[in-house]
């Protein structure tokens, strides 16, 4: 535009000298043409802009209603996995729950937890045992059977097996809440 401008104006000058029209009616008559082109060009990009403002905006919409929907299709894919993986519905066996205790096996998540829903892959087969609730008071009876031939066996044995019968009262002690005993 500025090209333009210094065009027009040297060759208003040159006809100015050449043809004899006053100096400054040629000016205006370019100060006039310039002025045109100006406000012309400024309805032409002000028109444009009005039209990328609205086609944008359109775009903008149809963006957000995209993510919006994959937004809700990764949720709903997240609750589908998690269901399959809990139900067994995606061909294995599914999550086991173990609110109430039971036997566990190595490598096999399992959902326990005692203050919300969590996932545990043990490392060795085991026994989950449900947890009493309350402070651990009370009474506690644990029974088994010990069988030997004679007195001195049943010492021995009981030496022998120390840990475990050990073993066997603190699992009883603990199911009720309490601390171990030993």
């Amino acid at each position: 535009m500025i090209k333009s401008g210094v065009g027009s104006v040297s060759k208003s000058i040159a006809e100015s000298i050449v043809l004899g029209k006053e100096l400054n009616e040629t000016f205006q008559k370019l100060a006039q043409q310039i002025l045109i082109n100006i406000i012309s060009k400024s309805i032409e990009r002000l028109a444009l802009l009005g039209i990328e403002k609205i086609l944008l905006k359109d775009i903008n919409k149809e963006e957000a209603e995209k993510d919006n929907l994959i937004r809700k299709q990764n949720t709903n894919l997240k609750r589908q996995i998690l269901l399959n993986a809990m139900t067994g519905g995606g061909g294995g066996s599914g999550l086991k729950l173990f609110a109430n205790g039971g036997a566990v096996s190595k490598g096999q998540p399992i959902v326990v937890g005692e203050q919300g829903a969590e996932v545990f892959v043990p490392n060795s087969t085991g026994q989950i045992t449900q947890s009493a609730r309350g402070t651990g008071g009370g009474q506690t009876t644990v029974n088994f059977n010990i069988n030997t031939l004679d007195a001195s066996g049943f010492d021995d044995l009981l030496v022998r097996n120390r840990g475990t019968i050990t073993q066997i009262i603190n699992n009883a002690v603990n199911e009720r809440g309490s601390k171990n005993l030993i």
